[in-house]
């Protein structure tokens, strides 16, 4: 199981209990046919977490053969050997195994296709006629490396004369279709993140050394020796493939939005064909000189040994370096268990709306694996990312990191589509906390009274008191966007909101200060609170959108305290509160910050 599993459980569920036609209405029509091939198989008796541990194993066994015959375009039957032998050293088959289910589907089509092709010399040929119909499955089943491969074909065809032209350009014609519902969907995503595509942070050089693994060796060997000399076909399409890889993949450090699409492309290199590439090479090596008392031969038979040891002992290296990072549960136990006692026990009338909330970086992946989550073991229900407070004026919680932005958009637009774009609608549904899925926990004082708890850790909004909620606080532990200075997060008995926001730093080279998102819906006069520890140093200067709100100074009552600033008037929108720590020389730089609210 990976990251990704519960995803594939819930649209398999979603297929064998409400067809296809519903899975359409979930996710769009891009992408579809492993869902609907594992919701068939749901649908016939299978249960669904079962069956997405045993049919993407069952799919990745399918790669050494499909490897191998595809080495096999040339009746090279040695390096068709080579090549299968160094599969299960390939970091792909355990990445795509555990977590991108259709993406392994679609390469187990495009590798079926491949071979087809390149042994076709026109349309009409029924090799060629069964390659592109591979390809238009592929293309439905994952459209991104669908078009890699086609994208590869097409170059082939065009520069190097792999094939007939008129077959690549038939093969575009093909995925078409797919591709125009795809770049729609990407489309609908930009606009729903606001402006852009999401960044993730730039993975480090060990990625590239994790999807070579230990074949890394016999690769570059082959890579080098394979740009040498004359090439098959096969040889171009696996050079061309080879570079394609590498160059998508390190786009990502020149542009952070490349990130997804160059990460799945450098897991794509071609490894087993260029260390089987590298093998046959060194079979062929010749050796003139002696080594002490080794004659030529023996030393290139002794290469040849060392070189089959390591495609071997790959096997286990790759997999035990992959399981821990890609092959485990992403939910604990008790996570499990609360879900399992709420599909167990509660019947809702109406459809739940669970929500989830974490710190302003990681709240977007983690919402939408909590999501994902829900409607394996649960079922049918509605999501919200962010705050209750927004969550009851039916509007988005103001997340700064985009990942958590659109994430939080995705949920907002789902309750709007079915209908909810009123308190007194919201407010029909349950609303759900389920602990394990909302940070901070326990639930801040000022939640905490708007729930009761049905079971440990699960709990249910009280309609009455949720519809009485007139203002907006967050925790300023949680909702810290920006900020400068060592900040850090402690555990407070005194906080409501469980955690503060910490600094002390006697340094005077240090300009501290910290960011948090708030928005505003209707335009009015607005009145904010801070609530903080009242020790020694420096002033607080509170910020608005660059003007200034106030000012904390403290009085070292070693309490916790509230400062009230005079109200100002806001048109709707989301806006940036700055707290900044005076640079006064010579007294401390503290705060210690718990919650900030905000009333009309």
């Amino acid at each position: 199981m990976g990251w990704d599993t519960p995803h594939y459980i819930e649209q398999a569920n979603i297929v064998a209990a409400k067809g296809p036609i519903q899975l359409f209405a979930v996710q769009g029509p891009y992408d579809f046919v492993y869902q609907l091939l594992s919701g068939t198989i749901v649908w016939l008796g299978a249960s669904a977490l079962n069956l997405e541990i045993v049919l993407p194993i069952l799919l990745s066994s399918l790669l050494p053969f499909l490897i191998s015959r595809l080495a096999l375009v040339n009746n090279d039957f040695r390096f068709s050997t080579f090549a299968a032998i160094a599969v299960p050293g390939w970091f792909v088959i355990y990445n795509l195994g555990a977590s991108l289910h259709a993406n392994l589907l679609g390469l187990v089509f495009i590798l079926a296709a491949i071979p087809l092709i390149l042994k076709s010399q026109t349309i009409r040929q029924p090799r060629a006629i069964m390659g592109l119909v591979l390809i238009a499955v592929a293309s439905f089943t994952h459209i991104e490396t669908t078009l890699f491969f086609v994208g590869l074909m097409f170059i082939l065809s065009v520069a190097l004369s792999g094939f007939p032209k008129r077959i690549a350009i038939v093969a575009i014609a093909v995925v078409l279709p797919a591709a125009i519902i795809y770049i729609i969907h990407l489309l609908q995503l930009v606009s729903l993140a606001g402006y852009s595509l999401p960044v993730y942070t730039l993975e480090p050089i060990l990625f590239w050394f994790e999807i070579f693994g230990p074949l890394l060796p016999l690769a570059i060997l082959g890579l080098t020796l394979g740009l040498r000399g004359k090439r098959t076909s096969l040889e171009s399409l696996i050079m061309l493939w080879a570079g394609a890889s590498i160059l998508i993949g390190l786009s990502q450090y020149l542009d952070p939005q490349t990130y997804t699409f160059a990460q799945r492309a450098a897991g794509l290199v071609p490894v087993p064909f260029l260390a089987a590439i590298g093998l046959r090479r060194l079979g062929t090596l010749s050796v003139s000189r002696r080594l002490g008392r080794f004659s030529p031969a023996h030393l290139q038979r002794a290469l040849l040994v060392a070189s089959l040891i390591l495609l071997v002992a790959s096997w286990p290296t790759s997999y035990v370096a992959d399981a821990p990072v890609d092959q485990r549960v992403f939910l604990s136990p008790s996570a499990y268990q609360r879900l399992q006692w709420v599909s167990a026990n509660m019947k809702f009338l109406s459809t739940p709306i669970f929500v989830y909330n974490d710190f302003d970086t990681n709240a977007g992946g983690l919402g939408d694996l909590y999501d994902n989550w829900v409607g394996a073991i649960v079922g049918t229900h509605l999501s919200y990312l962010g705050s209750i407070d927004y969550l009851v004026q039916v509007q988005q919680t103001p997340y700064s990191n985009i990942v958590s932005r659109l994430h939080s958009a995705i949920f907002e637009k789902e309750l709007r589509d079915v209908g909810i774009t009123s308190r007194a609608v919201l407010l029909s549904h349950p609303i759900i906390i389920v602990a394990d899925f909302y940070n901070p926990y326990p639930l801040p004082t000022y939640y905490a009274i708007y729930f009761n708890e049905v079971s440990k850790g699960v709990f249910v909004g009280n309609t009455t008191r949720l519809a009485a909620i007139n203002n907006v606080t967050i925790s300023l532990a949680a909702s810290i966007a920006d900020s400068s200075g060592p900040w850090y997060h402690e555990l407070t008995g005194w906080a409501k909101s469980v955690n503060t926001l910490q600094i002390y730093t006697n340094s005077s080279r240090n300009n501290v200060e910290a960011y948090f998102p708030i928005a505003v819906f209707s335009n009015g006069n607005y009145t904010f609170s801070l609530h903080y520890w009242d020790g020694a140093g420096n002033d607080l200067n509170v910020f608005l959108a660059g003007q200034a709100l106030g000012t904390v100074t403290y009085n070292d009552t070693q309490s916790p305290l509230t400062r009230t600033f005079d109200p100002v008037y806001l048109n709707s929108g989301t806006y940036y509160v700055n707290i900044r720590i005076n640079q006064g020389p010579g007294i401390v730089k503290f705060a210690s910050l718990d919650y900030l609210s905000v009333v009309e």
